[in-house]
């Protein structure tokens, strides 16, 4: 549906990726690991993994994939190969049906810029565009491992807006995580914080008027 952005100030909508455009959640990547080994349970993986950030490390280039393999395999003795290891580690995101149907059925065609500002690390986005297809409608993307920097540093926004000549105050952030909700405003960003569609559904609306 076309949709008229010009009778309000927004014309660009940045979106997060994890639970935003599509769900995760690492728990059933330390479920799985530890159904696999004898000495790992799944509450023992996700402390060390937390506790070490692992994810950031990760989604800012600081350490690989393998790198973490390599750790964790010595810290628990996993006897789990890289292939399945890195099945796992993958497979932990799931479609939001309602986030897509927007996208493809409201957004599109509507005039507005889309991009996507990701804490993410290559083995996910590449998993999740070949596995969830409506994300690749979103092009313009900046990525954390790329970037070497992550959310909510401000590094990442401003290399956001200056990759793409974005004015702040034409341009809304949609995160599910309130810190990084709080650092875009620092920059001057409109900003939604995702955490029920139908709170965005009314939020969006107010701001752009699609609905």
């Amino acid at each position: 549906m076309k949709t008229s952005n010009t009778e309000n100030k927004i014309k660009n909508i940045v979106f997060d990726l994890g639970n935003t455009l599509v769900y995760f959640d690492y728990c059933y990547f330390y479920d799985g690991l530890s159904l696999l080994e004898k000495k790992a349970n799944a509450r023992k993986l996700k402390k060390y993994f937390t506790d070490e950030k692992f994810d950031i490390k990760i989604g800012s280039a600081k350490i690989t994939i393998k790198d973490a393999f390599k750790i964790l395999k010595k810290k628990f003795n996993l006897r789990t190969g890289y292939s399945d290891f890195y099945y796992l580690y993958c497979d932990i995101f799931w479609e939001n049906a309602q986030m897509k149907n927007f996208l493809e059925n409201k957004l599109l065609n509507s005039g507005y810029r889309l991009f996507m500002l990701s804490n993410v690390d290559a083995s996910h986005i590449n998993y999740i565009d070949n596995n969830f297809p409506y994300v690749k409608h979103i092009k313009k993307r900046v990525l954390s491992y790329k970037v070497k920097s992550v959310k909510p540093d401000k590094k990442i926004y401003m290399y956001l807006l200056n990759k793409y000549n974005l004015l702040p105050e034409e341009t809304l952030f949609i995160d599910d995580l309130k810190a990084n909700i709080l650092s875009a405003k620092t920059h001057g960003l409109n900003t939604i914080h995702y955490n029920s569609h139908k709170k965005f559904l009314k939020d969006i609306k107010s701001l752009t008027g699609i609905k």
